[in-house]
């Protein structure tokens, strides 16, 4: 009998301390969104801010744009822009050169190998 009674007496506090948590959560729940809407209240007006930006705009002094220099740069621009291309392929043709002579060099010695074996067996 007292185990039957310490058994309900356990799930009674245990159901209690349950209720209890989720009461305490749904209860701070609404309380948190609350305080961090305050939070994001910002009474500042940005309408005052612009009204002064364009008032200090309007007596700046603009800067016109020489498109003959913005064209003499692009011809620079484009002009290295071969002369690097012409080094590349240059490189690249030189190694594919030194490249097959290589392999040919290999082919030769591989064919010698080849070779000595065969008479070797006769």
């Amino acid at each position: 009998m007292a185990k039957k009674f310490g058994k309900f007496l356990m799930v009674t506090a245990a159901l209690g301390a349950v209720a209890a948590g989720a009461y305490y959560y749904l209860q701070k729940k609404d309380g948190f969104a609350d305080e961090n809407f305050d939070d994001d209240d910002d009474f500042d007006n940005f309408d005052d801010d612009l009204e002064e930006d364009t008032a200090k705009d309007a007596s700046r002094n603009y800067v016109d744009l020489n498109l003959d220099k913005a064209e003499e740069f692009k011809e620079g621009i484009d002009a290295a822009k071969a002369d690097t291309a012409d080094k590349i392929v240059g490189a690249a043709e030189e190694t594919a050169g030194k490249v097959k002579e290589e392999a040919d060099k290999a082919k030769v010695k591989v064919e010698e190998f080849f070779d000595d074996e065969d008479g070797a067996e006769k």
